[in-house]
């Protein structure tokens, strides 16, 4: 793994749109959303920091002015922005009661582009974060980088982007960017493209659990158990060892682009899911059942990172990977 010091980062199934069931959010953009007009002032969603900040909309796949393309897991709209303003950044904020359970699981899709001048292309890409960001709550950022920015000259949005996890050390001393190596699945990911990310995380021990990401082209789920250990005492949650911390209230996405000048960041996002993580969900759907035993199955004596059935990642699908989902079958479901 690579790690980093996160400097200057901005805070950063359908039933019915964005509806809260048995602790759980689910939201795909769809009717009675309301297509072209900001996301924010629909369905409890608003705009943080408006001094600051420009709204996200809510765009139609077949028609929108960011020429976002279609989601193979979509409906007929999603949320959007771009970064085209000087000096003001794309924010869209909703409240979520965190302190329903302590093991949470967030999934949804996301699509990165570019529309700036060529070789401009500036970090950070953007982010999903738990809110509010700052002393004493408890939070990390689901970050989007490029792989070669305008800082590297020329910067080439064609050599895609990266994911990256903001956190903190065991002392909770700093913020820090941690990434893993490449190559690996979270690098060199694809513009004009959609995949989908996945981050589990524990509010009482204050830590990340597992990051997973899936293309949704192709169908394929890379996934792995995170943490801190010995050697590498990073994964926690920002503030986690504050003594009077506090459960994160909302969550937030962001469109970035340098320290404000830089334009062209596009961002999408559709299919929000929050809701609980349980041990032997293999693909990340928040239910333990036939589909995860059946790929343990399958995949019954592979080897290698990344495994999504390898749930304990220790690089081989074996009898303790089918033990965690018979011992947690139907949770979540």
């Amino acid at each position: 793994m690579r790690l980093g010091r996160a400097l200057a980062v901005t805070a950063i199934v359908v039933v019915l749109p964005g509806a809260v069931l048995a602790q759980s959010y689910n939201d795909g953009f769809e009717p009675p959303y309301r297509e072209g007009f900001p996301l924010s002032g629909q369905n409890n969603w608003f705009l943080p920091l408006p001094a600051g900040s420009t709204p996200w909309f809510v765009y139609s796949y077949a028609n929108n002015p960011l020429g976002i393309t279609a989601n193979p897991n979509g409906g007929t709209q999603m949320a959007g922005a771009i970064k085209d303003t000087v000096g003001l950044f794309p924010r869209a904020q909703r409240d979520f009661d965190f302190s329903q359970r302590t093991r949470w699981l967030v999934g949804y899709d996301v699509y990165v582009s570019y529309s700036g001048q060529p070789g401009m292309n500036a970090n950070n890409i953007g982010s999903f974060s738990l809110q509010p960001a700052t002393a004493p709550t408890r939070y990390f950022i689901d970050l989007f980088q490029w792989v070669t920015p305008s800082g590297e000259v020329p910067g080439n949005p064609d050599d895609g982007w990266r994911a990256g996890w903001v956190v903190t050390n065991a002392a909770g001393s700093d913020t820090f960017l941690v990434t893993f190596t490449p190559p690996n699945p979270f690098h060199g990911l694809q513009i004009n493209r959609w995949y989908r990310r996945y981050v589990a995380f524990d509010l009482e021990n204050g830590v990340l659990v597992k990051v997973g990401i899936r293309d949704l082209t192709t169908g394929q789920l890379a996934a792995t158990r995170v943490g801190p250990t010995e050697s590498f005492p990073y994964w926690y949650l920002v503030n986690y060892n504050n003594p009077s911390r506090q459960n994160p209230t909302a969550f937030r996405l962001f469109v970035g682009g340098g320290t404000g000048e830089a334009t062209g960041n596009i961002l999408a996002v559709d299919n929000i899911l929050i809701t609980g993580f349980n041990e032997g969900d293999v693909d990340l759907d928040g239910c333990v059942n036939n589909a995860d035993l059946l790929q343990v199955l399958f995949d019954f004596g592979q080897q290698g990172p990344f495994r999504p059935a390898d749930l304990n990642s220790d690089g081989s699908v074996n009898n303790a990977d089918l033990l965690l989902v018979l011992f947690n079958f139907g949770q979540g479901c």
